[in-house]
């Protein structure tokens, strides 16, 4: 009986903690745009970007924190694997302050290391936009990205090599022209 009471106390007290605090929590209006980001064929070791845009459609100035982080498993479309390092993905500026009734872009920058593992994948992530509250409780909207690497690896141009080769054949065929003309003399 005591730990009944006990119990119906605690309740009590964390609903009148709560209550005010969740009859006070502000609605912030604001929207994302797309909420689907599609990037098709991004060879490894490659990299690519695309705009955010944050719409502020609120009557003050809000701060907006960016952040990147996998999706639950059950909410990934199908097809789509869970994005590998969640570092490949940067914000121009993860946190943006968007005046009122104004929007804003951030320049979303994903790059895949140059490594063979990573070709020939399909992958899903989601960009969080949240804006600061001192409420408890907040909104987070977010945006879905799904990349999807070229099948190979694609080679670089090495210039050294190249040039290397340029010299070789100016120096082989030089060589040539000399001999010929030396040994034309002498006959």
């Amino acid at each position: 009986m005591a730990g009944r009471i006990t119990l119906v106390g605690l309740i009590t007290a964390l609903l009148i903690i709560l209550l005010p605090s969740l009859a006070t929590a502000q609605d912030i209006d604001f929207s994302v745009i797309p909420a689907v980001v599609r990037i098709n064929s991004l060879p490894p070791g490659e990299a690519t970007a695309f705009n955010l845009t944050i719409h502020n459609k609120d009557e003050i100035a809000h701060v907006f924190t960016l952040t990147a982080f996998p999706p639950p498993e059950e909410e990934r479309w199908e097809g789509r694997t869970e994005f590998p390092d969640t570092s490949w993905i940067s914000f121009s500026s993860p946190e943006i302050e968007v005046a009122a009734n104004f929007a804003a872009n951030v320049t979303v920058t994903v790059a895949i290391p140059r490594q063979q593992q990573w070709a020939g994948q399909n992958w899903e992530v989601w960009l969080g936009v949240n804006a600061e509250s001192s409420d408890l409780l907040g909104v987070e909207l977010y945006a879905r990205l799904l990349v999807s690497t070229a099948s190979a690896v694609k080679s670089r141009f090495n210039a050294g090599l190249f040039a290397g080769i340029a010299a070789a054949i100016v120096l082989v065929g030089y060589g040539i022209y000399y001999y010929v003309r030396r040994k034309a003399r002498f006959d």
